[in-house]
């Protein structure tokens, strides 16, 4: 299993990635689960936010909905699955799309965690956006996480990085990823 994130600066060539990703996952029998970002869909939510005064709370749940938005657009004309839950057979060979909304929504109501722990573990902050939301399901499947976005990777010096560690991401602070994913990484 793999859980790949594609970032929405990837949103004019996505959905030929996305197929691209089918026919290899069908060709390997693999199964691929793509967590969608947020892209334009979020950046109207961070918009609205600053305009309007709307609450952490409210936006956090705006903006998964937003990720579930640009799901629909990666799925549309790729003939792949559109997913809400990551249990049981819901992942078949090749490539699902999965729209996060009712699943986090599940999970934070207690109802959807394994051991009964109750919620995500996502704080609902700009701080974590959808690079922890798809670090946690890939967590949670125990599956291989890759981030696919239109920026290189980390830079250490203005070099880039092969390969760094969740610690030394944290104390960089900003970087291409948002500021929870390290420490979902660190308590997994």
């Amino acid at each position: 299993m793999i859980v790949i994130k594609i970032g929405g600066s990837l949103i004019e060539s996505a959905r030929e990635l996305v197929r691209a990703l089918h026919r290899y996952a069908l060709d390997e029998e693999e199964r691929i689960l793509i967590v969608p970002g947020g892209g334009v869909f979020a950046d109207a939510v961070r918009t609205a936010s600053d305009v309007y005064d709307i609450s952490d709370e409210a936006c956090h749940w705006m903006a998964v909905l937003a990720m579930d938005q640009y799901g629909h657009y990666l799925a549309d004309g790729t003939e792949v699955s559109l997913v809400t839950d990551i249990g049981g057979e819901s992942i078949r060979a090749g490539v699902s799309v999965l729209l996060v909304y009712d699943l986090l929504k599940k999970f934070d109501s207690g109802d959807g965690s394994e051991g009964g722990s109750g919620g995500s573990g996502i704080e609902h902050t700009w701080n974590a956006t959808s690079d922890t939301i798809a670090g946690m399901v890939a967590a949670r499947l125990g599956a291989v996480f890759i981030k696919a976005t239109d920026v290189d990777g980390v830079l250490r010096d203005g070099v880039l990085v092969s390969e760094i560690g969740a610690e030394e991401l944290l104390a960089m602070g900003e970087t291409c990823v948002d500021l929870e994913l390290p420490r979902l990484l660190i308590s997994r």
